[in-house]
């Protein structure tokens, strides 16, 4: 027991300190790690127990590679002051460690490698922060902000279920292993390709920048979607665009643009990155649409200028953006004549 709960401390501890590891470190731990499968399935947790997605590529990496890993896309913000941080440190530790031991639940595994050699990870991102993976069959995945994509990679087939948010693929080809991205609406299978794909308000978009998508939608013939078309799939249908590739800002540059854009789908995506739930209190105010060209990164000012357009309010209320029609004045209160 004692040998136990040694390593459920060291694994909290080196939770804690992924995330500014130096290089002897991060050897360190890739060492550690190794050294007993016990190891990899207490830092696993840890890492779940802190809520940092991104310091499970560090693990993934120190596991397998020689290597150091990459530092993190954006440094995390320190949980505790300079003075006393060894002390601190300790008391999240055994404290993490506690937390643990006395959890019963089935063990949280980052990494599944099936008998059939199968991959299984689950990728996800913080709300406004976007994030690059680099999959295991040697593709690039660029995650929107507050988006989750989980992966079942074999030996005959690339299999991705994006299951909120948006995210960009830059395929590697394998003929023999088709890379196909999932949602409620349909089917993407790249042909040898960089495309995205964005989840909105009871609807997918498809979006290819280069080469080609084959997108099946339940009950209708599949359409290949070419360079420079996106295409939306939804209620059974499949509506597709064209768009200027060299001149198109998207998400992956903090931009919402476009033409005809829903309200549901900018709330959907100005969401991502704000702090407080937005809401429409009206439902129906979904389906307005309108053009033109608004920072993802400042949710509320771009929600502002968005709601003009409209003769919308928004406020917030320090729990909740609500944006709503301004309340009519009554005949009753206005001022006799």
């Amino acid at each position: 027991m004692a040998d136990r709960d040694t390593m459920l401390e060291q694994a909290a501890d080196w939770a804690d300190r992924l995330d500014t590891l130096s290089r002897d470190e991060r050897a360190a731990l890739g060492a550690w790690l190794n050294a007993a499968p016990a190891h990899r399935a207490a830092l696993s947790r840890m890492v779940r127990l802190l809520g940092d997605p991104a310091l499970f590529d560090v693990v993934e990496q120190a596991t397998r590679d020689v290597a150091p890993p990459p530092p993190l896309p954006r440094a995390r913000p320190r949980r505790w002051a300079a003075s006393g941080t060894m002390h601190t440190r300790r008391r999240v530790a055994v404290g993490l460690a506690a937390a643990l031991a006395a959890a019963v639940a089935a063990p949280i595994v980052w990494y599944v490698a099936a008998p059939d050699a199968t991959v299984e990870r689950v990728y996800a991102s913080s709300v406004g922060q976007q994030r690059q993976v680099a999959l295991p069959d040697g593709s690039d995945m660029t995650l929107d902000a507050d988006s989750r994509v989980a992966i079942a990679f074999s030996d005959s087939g690339r299999d991705l279920t994006l299951e909120s948010g948006a995210a960009r693929f830059e395929v590697r080809h394998d003929a023999a292993r088709p890379f196909a991205v999932t949602t409620p609406e349909g089917q993407m299978v790249a042909l040898g390709t960089n495309f995205s794909v964005d989840r909105g308000a009871g609807h997918s978009e498809l979006r290819v920048y280069r080469g080609r998508v084959r997108l099946t939608v339940p009950g209708q013939a599949a359409v290949v979607v070419t360079g420079g078309h996106w295409a939306e799939a939804g209620a059974g249908r499949i509506m597709v665009h064209d768009f200027d590739v060299a001149r198109y800002q998207g998400w992956q540059d903090r931009w919402l643009s476009g033409d005809r854009i829903r309200l549901g789908d900018a709330v959907a995506r100005l969401g991502r990155y704000s702090a407080r739930p937005i809401r429409l209190a009206d439902p129906a105010l979904a389906d307005e649409t309108f053009n033109g060209r608004f920072r993802l990164d400042t949710p509320f000012e771009s929600l502002t200028l968005i709601g003009a357009l409209f003769d919308l309010s928004v406020k917030d209320d320090g729990r909740t953006i609500r944006v709503a029609r301004p309340a009519r004045t009554s005949q009753a209160n206005w001022p006799n004549q």
